[in-house]
């Protein structure tokens, strides 16, 4: 049965997040088995007056952004997408030989579906993690959570019909360093949206971890605001889950497990109170529009 083709290469835009930059050297790194010329590409550069990027390239779009948040950059780079296949994807990636072709294979093969997870490899050309092994047609919970927003696909209209964004509260930059991207997948499927998994390589991407001994008091205060986030009342089973389980591997010992707890719910009550504060000011002010300039 031949493919039917709803979806080419010139429906895929690229959405980078990136900072302080002032010139397209990062392409070249990003795109080392590709030519980046030949791809759509929008840049959000968080950056300041006197470190500015400019485009003289019409498939290369440049919003300069002078404030900072994760989350923020890549709403923004929504807000101004104009393809119908939009990548979430960071500066420091490298894209795999015919990533476009797996994009556009899945979504042509899976017409019902709005988005997918993908895979990525690490710094050692290996899994970045334990993905599952063939084509899944839904995420479990776990998988949702272990979603990077590097390895996001989705289809723009699906994302505008739902007002679908980043929950700016999360995301490196915010005052929740991360869990954006389970946030980000999670509303997605509470509004109805079908999001599967391919077991297919995109990329390599080269990031350190921030779960190590030293911040782990950190990772359980933010972890916890994702958890409440997600699933509500259901927070404490969850992080009664990844306690046993990081008591299990041995990232944690017995003794930390009150400390960490205390911390969790420190986390889960911080973002509680930041949400009624952000809804009573939201009901007297309207969202200001950010500050840019492009392309």
């Amino acid at each position: 049965m031949q493919l039917l083709k709803m979806y080419h290469k010139s429906d895929i835009e690229i959405l980078i997040a990136t900072m302080n930059q002032t010139n397209f050297d990062f392409l070249e790194t990003m795109f080392l088995f590709s030519d980046f010329n030949k791809f759509n590409i929008l840049i959000v550069n968080q950056t300041t007056e006197n470190k500015v990027l400019h485009s003289n390239n019409e498939r290369i779009k440049v919003l300069n952004v002078f404030e900072k948040g994760l989350s923020k950059s890549r709403n923004l780079a929504l807000e101004n997408a104009t393809k119908k296949l939009v990548i979430f994807t960071d500066d420091d990636v490298v894209f795999q030989q015919k990533f476009d072709k797996k994009i556009i294979k899945a979504f042509n093969s899976n017409s019902e579906h709005d988005g997918f997870r993908f895979q990525y490899l690490n710094g050692q050309g290996n899994l970045a993690k334990k993905y599952p092994r063939t084509f899944q047609s839904k995420l479990t919970n776990f998988e949702i959570l272990n979603t990077s927003s590097v390895e996001l696909v989705f289809k723009r209209e699906s994302l505008k019909d739902t007002n679908l964004q980043f929950d700016e509260n999360f995301g490196l930059g915010a005052k929740f360093f991360m869990g954006e991207e389970a946030i980000f997948v999670s509303d997605g499927i509470k509004k109805g949206l079908k999001i599967g998994f391919i077991p297919e390589k995109l990329l390599s991407h080269s990031q350190p971890s921030t779960g190590h001994k030293t911040l782990i008091s950190e990772v359980y205060y933010v972890q916890s605001a994702v958890f409440y986030r997600i699933f509500g009342k259901m927070q404490l089973f969850w992080i009664a889950l990844k306690l046993f389980f990081d008591l299990k591997q041995s990232k944690i010992s017995f003794s930390e497990v009150g400390h960490l707890f205390k911390q969790a719910q420190k986390g889960k009550e911080a973002y509680a109170n930041a949400t009624k504060l952000q809804i009573i000011i939201y009901s007297k002010n309207r969202r200001p529009k950010r500050k840019s300039f492009g392309y």
